[in-house]
């Protein structure tokens, strides 16, 4: 009857423990994902960057009487625009980050030298001056 009832609670104990690890991993994968949706915005947001730049450049050298003025306005601003949107979605990705370490190391993983190379957070970019 004994070992029974001690069997019984070696079962119980080990469930906890099953439950503990899983919830533990849980966590982990939500804050490492958060990382993740955070630098998939970063770089959607840096490919759209760099399509206007390309337009940007192209108006500045393209026909000899070059482009109209308001064209050039609407793009130098559209993007000062997305550079405050990436800047923004830095700011968050470098929070993310910090929430991913601090998971870790409540969880007692104190080596980040692996997230570091995963999650790489680019810095933030500046504005364009006025035309």
């Amino acid at each position: 009857m004994a070992q029974a009832l001690h069997s019984g609670r070696e079962k119980h104990q080990e469930s906890l423990c099953e439950e503990l690890l899983r919830e533990r991993a849980a966590v982990l994968a939500r804050a490492g994902f958060a990382v993740e949706d955070a630098l998939a915005k970063l770089d959607r947001l840096d490919r759209r960057f760099g399509e206007m730049m390309f337009r940007w450049q192209s108006l500045q050298t393209g026909s000899p009487e070059g482009a109209h003025p308001k064209e050039k306005q609407s793009v130098f601003e559209e993007i000062n625009e997305i550079v405050e949107q990436f800047n923004a979605a830095c700011q968050k990705a470098e929070i993310q980050y910090y929430y991913l370490i601090v998971t870790r190391e409540a969880l007692g993983l104190r080596r980040h030298e692996t997230v570091q190379r995963l999650y790489r957070i680019p810095s933030k970019k500046k504005k364009m001056q006025a035309v």
